[in-house]
């Protein structure tokens, strides 16, 4: 009975649960928040973040062609940021990377969206958002430990 109880309630529970993401804070001192691998049409155009750190405003040059990966993350560190590679991947496997360069100040909520290629779509598994680098202020730099592979 305690077993068919136990599974009555997992199952009752599970709806309220499925779409919600645990974000865990991360060594790096960055926590990711939102993850948001997606397409736009050419009518939606606005700045957006190359895969090298380059920013672009001219939004004649809105690249609707491509994919974009919307990520939101914190600056928990102690420190400022001036650089982050994330690496978006599905089911353990690295598919793209992308580089954030400014001075990300401690306690800093970023919300930037980076063009990658179009080809990850369709998208067949819930997407993460990994920290692979970071390079603080002070010149430091934390590499992961075990980032995803391609």
């Amino acid at each position: 009975m305690r077993a068919f109880a136990f599974a009555l309630s997992c199952i009752l529970l599970a709806p309220a649960t499925a779409g919600a993401q645990a974000f865990r804070p991360s060594p790096s001192g960055i926590m990711v928040t939102d993850c948001n691998p997606h397409l736009h049409t050419a009518a939606e155009e606005h700045p957006w973040v190359d895969p090298y750190g380059n920013w672009h405003y001219n939004p004649t040059g809105f690249p609707s062609w491509d994919a974009f990966l919307a990520i939101a993350y914190k600056n928990e560190s102690a420190q400022p940021a001036t650089e982050i590679d994330f690496g978006l991947a599905f089911r353990g496997s690295l598919v793209a990377v992308v580089k954030d360069v400014g001075t990300f100040q401690p306690g800093l909520e970023i919300d930037h969206e980076f063009a990658i290629s179009r080809e990850i779509f369709p998208i067949a598994s819930k997407p993460e958002c990994a920290v692979l680098r970071v390079k603080y202020a002070d010149g430091s730099v934390w590499n992961n430990p075990d980032p995803p592979q391609p």
